[in-house]
């Protein structure tokens, strides 16, 4: 009796690992900012994609949100197997060490190309941006969390962070900084939403920011099987178009379709020493390329 059970002890701790990600009953996710969160719509959509496309017989799990929480939180109890059992959070060498990360970016790059909001009545301040230089005499509202906040400080470009996403809105809107970085996918609908609260914040159009940066989903290190789940379903839906048409669909991402001529744009670029060892901005088959833009 004691050799079988100590057998079945020695079969358990080996049983496939692929099969504890396909029998989740659950799987946790973030919680939405808010009830219609533009980002979180695309992100937990395209998860369920993933998975749907390289499904192989296995279910499914629904989803389920989590308790509200900051992004270093989310990445501890994550780290500790806790709570929450995927995250899309910004690339890091941090991130990538400490969590499994599939590398597949989500937004292929999008987010890397940044136009500003800002108050209405600094139109012509703006316009007088030529160079890095010239932005580093602004500042920006941002993340205190977020990924690419040390990107732009490893820039020398002055920062204001809240933990808060909506209180970025009202430090801007209040003169406490003068412009939000956003995806040129993600300003104009931000602003739309907000507009009732804060009549006096436009995108500005004229200048692209870029650096290299995109969204990964994350999971534990030991589930590993779940990470390569996601990643063949990710590959197929580039294989077949569908990550594509995905982004030109949503609400959160549809806003840079057709996407913008920065021919007509004013451009600075900055580097991103911070990102996963892995990456490969210039392989067209996972980034946009700035040329992408001018076609």
């Amino acid at each position: 009796m004691k050799l079988w059970f100590t057998r079945l002890c020695v079969m358990v701790l080996l049983w496939p690992s692929w099969l504890y990600a396909a029998e989740l009953s659950v799987l946790h996710i973030a919680k939405p900012r808010a009830a219609d969160d533009p980002a979180h719509l695309y992100f937990s959509g395209l998860l369920q994609k993933a998975l749907q496309k390289a499904a192989k017989g296995r279910t499914v799990p629904p989803f389920a949100a989590t308790i509200e929480m900051a992004e270093d939180r989310m990445v501890r109890e994550l780290r500790a197997d806790r709570i929450i059992d995927i995250l899309w959070l910004g690339g890091s060498k941090e991130r990538a060490r400490d969590l499994l990360m599939v590398p597949i970016p989500l937004e292929r790059g999008l987010v890397g190309y940044r136009q500003f909001i800002i108050r209405k009545e600094r139109v012509a301040e703006f316009d007088t941006i030529k160079t890095v230089a010239d932005l580093a005499n602004f500042k920006a509202c941002h993340g205190a969390q977020w990924g690419d906040t040390e990107i732009l400080r490893a820039a020398q470009l002055p920062v204001v962070t809240s933990v808060n996403y909506e209180s970025l809105f009202k430090q801007l809107a209040a003169g406490r900084c003068d412009y939000f970085p956003r995806g040129i996918h993600q300003g104009k609908i931000e602003v739309s939403k907000r507009a009732a609260a804060f009549p006096d914040l436009i995108v500005y159009e004229s200048l692209i920011l870029h650096y290299p940066f995109a969204s990964y989903f994350y999971v534990h290190p030991k589930n590993k099987e779940l990470a390569q789940w996601l990643q063949e379903g990710l590959e197929k839906m580039i294989d077949d178009g569908d990550l594509l048409a995905y982004m030109q669909q949503q609400e959160h991402t549809l806003h840079a379709f057709p996407l913008l001529r920065l021919a007509k744009k004013r451009l600075l670029m900055i580097p991103n020493h911070n990102l996963p060892d892995f990456s490969d901005e210039k392989n067209s088959r996972y980034w946009f390329q700035p040329d992408d833009f001018e076609k």
